[in-house]
C-alpha cells in the first residue's frame, strides 16, 4: 500500500469552467490526470487531495466531478479548498456521498485518519498574518484554522491509540508523548509557510505534534516560485498543486 497526493484538481465536468483559460499548462488536464493516476495508483493505495476539487457551487453540480474521482482507483481523503463552494457541513457531504454510492472517499475535517502506520491530519488553512493582504477578519479565520489543525492532529494520534477514528467533537487534549513509531502527514490547502525564517501558528503546531511531512496546494503558475519546498525544524514542506506536479500524483 502506498500514499499519493495531489491538490487543486479544479474539476468542472458539469459546469462551464475550462481551465485552459489559465494557460497551456492546463490544456486537457482532466484526461492527463486520469492517465497518470491509473498508471501508478492501485485499489489498495490512498490518495490525499487537499482542496479545490470541484468548481461546482452545489453538491449536485459537484456530483459529476465526485463520480469521476470515485471511478479512479484507491481510497481518497479529501479536504476543503477556498474554491470548494459545493462543500457543506461534514454530515451533509458524507450523507450526499453515501446516497450517491461514493464509497471510496473520506472527508477530513476536525478529525484524523490512520493509514497503516501513517497518521493523516489537516485543515484548509488560511492567509498568513505576514501576508500584506491579511485583514482583521482574516486573523480570526487563521486562528480558527490553526485550532482545527491541532484538533485533527490530536484526533489522528487518538485514532492510532484506539484503533479507530474518534468523533470530531472530541475535546482537544495533549498528544501522547510515547507514540514515536508512526509517520505523520498533514495536508493543508493554503501554504502554511513562505519564509522559513518566520514562525506562525501552523508551523508551530506542526512542530509541536512531530509532523514529518506537510503537503499543500493553492499556488499556481508564477506563484510556484514563492512556494517553500524544504525542511524547517524537522518538518518537510512540499507543494503538490496539480499544475506544479504536471497532473501526476506524487508518492509521499
Amino acid at each position: 500500500m502506498s500514499i499519493f497526493a495531489i491538490a487543486d484538481l479544479h474539476l468542472g465536468l458539469s459546469v462551464d469552467k475550462p481551465m485552459d483559460v489559465f494557460g497551456p499548462a492546463w490544456n486537457d488536464h482532466v484526461s492527463r490526470l486520469e492517465e497518470n493516476w491509473r498508471a501508478k495508483i492501485r485499489p489498495e493505495d490512498t490518495v490525499l487531495i487537499p482542496g479545490d476539487i470541484s468548481w461546482g457551487i452545489s453538491m449536485e453540480e459537484a456530483l459529476a466531478d465526485l463520480k469521476f474521482i470515485e471511478s479512479l482507483p484507491g481510497t481518497k481523503i479529501l479536504s476543503k479548498g477556498n474554491h470548494d463552494y459545493w462543500w457543506g457541513t461534514t454530515k451533509k457531504v458524507e450523507d450526499f456521498m453515501a446516497a450517491n454510492g461514493l464509497t471510496s472517499m473520506k472527508i477530513l475535517k476536525n478529525k484524523g485518519f490512520v493509514v497503516e502506520n501513517t497518521l493523516i491530519a489537516g485543515t484548509r488553512g488560511w492567509i498568513l498574518p505576514e501576508n500584506p493582504e491579511s485583514k482583521k477578519d482574516d486573523e480570526k479565520i487563521y486562528l480558527r484554522e490553526v485550532g482545527r489543525l491541532e484538533r485533527s492532529l490530536v484526533d489522528s494520534l487518538s485514532a492510532f491509540e484506539a484503533g479507530e477514528v474518534p468523533s470530531a467533537e472530541a475535546p482537544v487534549k495533549e498528544a501522547e508523548p510515547d507514540i514515536t513509531s508512526v509517520r505523520r502527514i498533514a495536508m493543508l490547502h493554503y501554504p502554511p509557510i513562505y519564509d522559513p525564517g518566520r514562525e506562525n501558528g501552523f508551523t508551530e503546531t506542526l512542530e509541536k505534534y512531530g509532523v514529518d511531512l506537510c503537503i499543500y496546494g493553492h499556488l499556481h503558475g508564477r506563484a510556484h516560485q514563492s512556494a517553500f519546498n524544504g525542511e524547517k525544524n524537522g518538518v518537510s514542506y512540499r507543494l503538490i498543486a496539480a499544475d506544479y506536479l504536471k497532473f501526476d500524483p506524487i508518492e509521499v
